[in-house]
């Protein structure tokens, strides 16, 4: 298989890198249009606002607002942010997709130009909107307990002592809310499918199709329940029904049916079977050691950790491994982990947590508690008599799910309607997709609600976890089909070619990696860039000129030995330093282009292992380039303009070896 261009490689990398997972019509830009020294303008429910004020970039074919909709009746105005994504061929003039981003709290419009390259947006618009109390969707309510709740994680709690802090951390979200206002009453599926009526008809959209993924699933259920006439078709991707209960008691058995899969994905791997031999043994041990004494993870980023140490204990340990069974990507380091979780090497992990960390952000929780405590808490408590011994063992470890039951009795003490949780049926074309792998939605829900479906058609997709559409281009083309005339039968024998998950099972070790890659490809730290630009520059400056002034020494006085040995070890730190910052971007970006961009929260392939060499052989040569600097300086005195190029090429080698050491580089690991 040919490899991409190097700047696609790169573009590549910069996607999928960090932590490493439209649209109605046009119209919203015509009919909703900003008067002049104004951010918005108001015409109706939609107005229009700048995408480079919303989600922070610009692209072509998509249009930004928000949709104004009342959280109650007679209760607060809220504003929904909404995206179109104008399909390519807009001329066809085919029913747009609305879009339902899973959660509860998830989001989704900051994610849109994503949809910009999907095989339906070519002559499909995609209509995108934040459900209410979600994402860039105002007001944004208890910012501040995400971050809380991370440094509730990074304590070394036990299990008890931790549900009682995210309860109230919760808890004080509750009460602020309610003061500032808020009527959690406001919140729900169905009021979520209120939502899309508003943005339909302010779209001027006669019918259109729907398509969630997750709890976007049962948005989308229950809107084809309330609203078929105006439902052209259903894609619904990892389907989490509105019959189906959620809890500790759900979430055990998804997570223990996955962890199953993948010890039989690794057992049918040569590699990984033989690397890890005895891996459901090994993680059961791990989370049994990890409770008696965790493992203290050292964090650079103290915006995520403000004390920079992460103490994972066997509750952060379970729901990291939870966590990383979400995607492929991610599902092919979990032996790996799960080993160096067994042997201690809290070093290494420290990538994984500073990619894993922000997800603890991501989920807000008056949607969140809102939705699931009024329509999901049907099971409290804990039942543990009718699992089985992985079941029961795994129980123990997610009580981090426990505070639902906690909080609901007084977050939101009676379900909106009863009727809600019976399950849907439909005559309208739908197409369900499963994962294999899915830790969260197992594809027996998928399966059943299809069912139901007379003109319904299933996928199953093999190593795949959740978000099935969003993983393989075979699927999204197998979608774009589907709703070009959805009573076919689809051809989906691509989903046979998918390859069997890549398992980790040699890495290079560093801190370095991740940083550099997302500081560098997704340009997220502007200090880095420009000081490896600095950096770099002084280093070709002071080459350039060091060599022409030995050239011209030929003609006159013969340079010093010590002069040319610091000449010389210089330039090799330099050279050694250009080197490795040039194959390290092209290395990092074939990662991310790869099947396991997330390796790169622990360090690099295992053939580029060689690579962290350069950096110590680099230093190395500054080192003794420094001291035969001073020692050229202290013979000539005063007079230091015939070493003035040492001086520029040995600031900026210094400049590079910092900016390494900083990102973690010269840290050992392993």
């Amino acid at each position: 298989m040919p490899k991409k261009p190097v700047s696609k490689r790169l573009l590549g990398a910069a996607a999928v890198i960090g932590a490493m997972l439209s649209v109605a019509s046009a119209s919203l830009a015509q009919d909703v249009s900003a008067p002049d020294n104004q951010a918005s303008a108001q015409q109706g429910p939609l107005s229009q606002t700048p995408c480079d004020e919303l989600i922070g970039y610009d692209h072509p074919r998509i249009t930004c607002g928000y949709l104004a909709v009342k959280e109650t009746p007679q209760g607060r105005d809220l504003d929904l942010a909404v995206a179109v994504v104008a399909a390519v061929d807009g001329s066809q003039g085919k029913e747009p997709v609305v879009f339902l981003h899973g959660g509860p709290g998830g989001a989704i419009v900051n994610a849109a130009r994503q949809f910009a390259s999907h095989p339906m947006n070519k002559t499909r618009d995609v209509i995108l909107f934040d459900q209410r109390g979600s994402g860039l969707s105002r007001p944004i309510d208890c910012p501040e307990a995400s971050s809380a709740y991370l440094e509730m994680l990074a304590a070394d709690l036990d299990a008890k002592t931790s549900t009682a802090r995210q309860a109230n951390i919760e808890s004080a979200c509750r009460d602020r809310i309610i003061n500032e206002g808020a009527d959690l009453d406001g919140y729900g599926t169905r009021e979520t499918v209120g939502d899309m009526e508003v943005l339909r008809k302010a779209l001027g959209v006669e019918s259109w199709n729907v398509m969630g993924v997750s709890y976007g699933t049962t948005v989308g259920l229950d809107y084809v329940r309330m609203h078929p006439q105006n439902t052209r078709a259903l894609i619904m991707d990892s389907v989490y029904p509105p019959s189906f209960a959620s809890g500790g008691d759900a979430a055990t058995r998804s997570f223990a049916r996955a962890l199953e899969q993948l010890y039989v994905d690794c057992r049918r791997d040569d590699e990984c079977r033989h690397a890890y031999p005895g891996l459901e043994t090994s993680y059961l041990a791990t989370v049994i050691a990890l409770e008696r004494k965790p493992l203290a993870v050292p964090v650079s980023d103290r915006s995520l950790v403000p004390s920079g140490v992460f103490y994972m204990n066997a509750q952060d340990f379970t729901s990291i491994i939870h966590q990383m069974l979400y995607g492929k990507a991610t599902i092919s380091l979990v032996p790996k982990v799960i080993d160096l979780a067994a042997r201690g090497e809290a070093e290494a992990l420290a990538g994984l947590v500073e990619i894993l960390g922000p997800l603890a952000k991501r989920i807000d929780l008056t949607a969140r508690l809102s939705v699931e405590c009024r329509e999901r808490w049907l099971t409290p408590g804990r039942n543990l008599t009718d699992m089985d011994r992985l079941e029961r063992f795994l129980r123990r470890s997610l009580t981090i799910f426990d505070t639902e039951d906690v909080l609901c009795e007084d977050w939101a003490p009676q379900f909106s309607d009863p009727d809600f949780n019976a399950p849907v049926s439909s005559p309208v074309p739908a197409i369900f997709y499963s994962g294999a792998n899915d830790p969260i939605t197992p594809p027996e829900n998928t399966l059943a609600t299809f069912r139901r479906f007379p003109a319904g058609q299933y996928v199953h997709v093999p190593h795949t976890g959740h978000g099935v559409d969003r993983s393989h281009l075979c699927v999204r083309e197998i979608t774009a089909a589907f709703l070009d005339d959805p009573r076919a039968l689809v051809r989906d024998g691509c989903v046979g070619d998918i390859t069997p998950i890549p398992f980790v099972t040699q890495v290079a070790l560093s801190r370095g990696a991740l940083p550099f890659a997302a500081g560098v490809l997704q340009m997220q730290s502007p200090f880095l860039l420009v000081s490896l630009a600095i950096g770099g520059f002084l280093i070709v400056i002071g080459m350039i000129w060091m060599l022409t002034a030995v050239s011209r020494s030929q003609h006159g006085r013969r340079p010093s030995a010590i002069a040319l040995a610091s000449a010389g070890s210089s330039g090799l730190s330099g050279v050694l330093l250009l080197t490795f910052a040039a194959v390290l971007t092209l290395t990092i970006a074939d990662a991310g282009a790869g099947l396991t961009p997330a390796i790169l929260a622990l360090g690099l392939p295992a053939e580029s292992g060689w690579l962290l060499l350069l950096p110590l052989a680099a230093l190395a040569a500054f080192a003794v380039g420094i001291v035969m600097l001073f020692l050229a300086l202290a013979r000539g005195g005063a007079n230091t303009k015939a070493n003035a190029p040492l001086m520029v090429l040995a600031i900026g080698c210094g400049l590079v070896l910092g900016v390494l050491w900083w990102q973690g580089f010269f840290a050992a690991v392993g």
